[in-house]
């Protein structure tokens, strides 16, 4: 599976909330398939889970700005680079003992509109 690097972050805090419908049932899909476990490779623009995204319009995301600081920001907390291969569970806990465990987790999603409901979630 293709994933953008913030969706490291993402999928750990999913709770059923989405954009819309369509959104929340390919992301309630991705969820499953990533906990049978499953390799996933680290891309830069949209992946896997943004295909049923409102904000991918033709293949671009229209929140790239701010999706590519937040991308970049995972990769150097967690010292992993566009490309790399690995499998779901090694690249969760990865993420889970570099950001959520730490501050970095504020620093990375503070922007994000759903921060707030992550910030309130544990981790699946």
């Amino acid at each position: 599976m293709n994933l953008r690097p913030h969706h490291l972050l993402c999928i750990q805090k999913y709770t059923g909330h989405g954009y819309d419908e369509n959104f929340t049932n390919h992301m309630d899909n991705t969820v499953d398939s990533l906990a049978e476990g499953c390799s996933v490779t680290l891309i830069e623009g949209c992946d896997d889970l943004c295909i049923a995204c409102p904000n991918n319009i033709d293949g671009n995301c229209n929140s790239l700005d701010k999706v590519k600081q937040m991308d970049e920001a995972v990769l150097g907390a967690c010292g992993l680079s566009y490309g790399m291969s690995s499998e779901w569970s090694k690249l969760a806990n990865l993420a889970r003992g570099k950001i959520f465990e730490t501050s970095e987790f504020d620093k990375i999603c503070y922007y994000c509109e759903w921060f707030e409901l992550c910030n309130n979630t544990p981790i699946i």
